[in-house]
């Protein structure tokens, strides 16, 4: 019960500390490529994210941050989930992260 209860909590600690710093939530992209910055625990062996409940994408890390290209979307609402796997092989999932995407005509 309490190896449990220490796992559970050592999952909850990694959530807090990944989340999707950019889009910001609720920002508006208006250009035709956007670079996602997401911050993610040091335990951190992939960082991941998934748009629109799409496939799972590999994220870059550099400068302490994980990073994803994003091209080739539409206008409209977007959402961001982000996924964490340690080293010690949980994988952790954010909580989802609202955009918007107006491009210029």
């Amino acid at each position: 019960m309490a190896k449990t209860l220490m796992k559970k909590i050592k999952q909850e600690a990694v959530k807090t500390q990944l989340s999707v710093d950019y889009p910001q939530q609720g920002e508006k992209i208006t250009g035709p490529q956007y670079t996602l910055r997401l911050s993610a625990p040091v335990n951190a062996r992939k960082v991941e994210v998934a748009i629109d409940d799409g496939e799972w994408q590999c994220c870059r890390q550099s400068n302490g941050h994980w990073w994803y290209d994003w091209s080739g979307y539409q206008n409209g609402d977007h959402e961001i989930v982000a996924r964490v796997e340690t080293h010690e092989g949980a994988r952790i999932s954010s909580e989802p992260h609202d955009f918007a995407v107006e491009l210029q005509s």
